[in-house]
């Protein structure tokens, strides 16, 4: 089996050295590692470029397109069986592919893997780790793993670093920008639809938490107006998934109306007439 990582970079000096740096130490190596590239504006370039031919690097002069196509436009480049997208500001641990590829001749039919994070600040040091961490190879069918994406963990039981699909399923299976803020998840919750899910128990991978982060970069209003219309969004096209049931659809709602009542609440508070508005029309 062949592996890629991926790494979308826009604008990403700070981070991307150490990202690049975890996609090299594999002990499993990886057979192709590539950099995609949005038309950063710092130093991203000839940061990437100091290591030859040890990555890849593609350039989109068009850019930026936003983080979602970011995601697509790198899947696309990547010519291995299996594919994993490493943000520019996260890790992964040395032995990630390793277990990975034991993950997958275990359960070959599976086209879909997952690893739990640590959580890791601006200098690379662990906040937090999965408690719920055991060790073991763990098989889901599409149901069962989305009931545990959001049932285990802070919030989820992994987040983007640590993930491997098929290309099969990458084929079928896209990033949706409308999906907003939350485009990641709307992928765990479809792909599913298409496969079999690994679990590899261990936390083999590191997000990090920081402020200039799409997330980090926005204040709790903001942040909850933009999950305000990402929940809505999933609610509009619930019935696109057939692995949905009605646990899900109340998941959802209270995500949907946590952020509504922040964001009701905060424009009369400040007698925002704008938002008051906004907040209406998501009633």
């Amino acid at each position: 089996m062949k592996f890629s990582i991926v790494i979308p970079t826009f604008n990403g000096a700070t981070y991307v050295d150490d990202a690049i740096q975890s996609a090299l130490r594999q002990t499993r190596p990886a057979d192709e590692i590539i950099v995609s590239d949005d038309n950063s504006q710092d130093d991203t370039l000839s940061i990437c470029q100091a290591y030859g031919d040890r990555i890849k690097i593609h350039t989109n002069p068009d850019g930026p397109s936003g983080f979602v196509n970011g995601w697509n436009n790198a899947v696309d480049l990547a010519t291995g069986d299996y594919v994993s997208v490493l943000h520019q500001d996260d890790t992964l641990e040395p032995t990630f592919l390793e277990e990975a590829e034991k993950g997958f001749t275990k359960y070959p039919k599976a086209k879909y893997l997952f690893a739990p994070c640590n959580y890791i600040n601006e200098k690379g040091s662990i906040i937090s780790s999965p408690g719920y961490c055991n060790g073991r190879i763990v098989h889901y069918s599409g149901k069962q793993y989305i009931k545990a994406y959001y049932t285990f963990g802070t919030p989820n039981i992994h987040r983007c670093p640590g993930v491997i699909t098929h290309s099969d399923v990458l084929s079928k299976c896209r990033f949706r920008p409308e999906a907003g803020h939350i485009a990641d998840d709307d992928f765990f919750y479809r792909v599913g639809q298409y496969t079999d899910i690994i679990g590899v128990m261990s936390p083999l991978a590191n997000y990090r938490i920081h402020a200039s982060s799409v997330t980090g970069s926005m204040n709790d209003i903001l942040l909850s107006k933009k999950l305000l219309e990402d929940y809505d969004f999933q609610l509009n096209h619930f019935g696109e998934n057939i692995l949905f049931d009605h646990a899900d659809r109340q998941f959802f709602k209270y995500w949907k109306y946590r952020h509504l009542r922040r964001v009701l609440g905060y424009s009369i508070k400040h007698i925002n007439l704008k938002l008051f508005l906004f907040a209406l029309k998501h009633i």
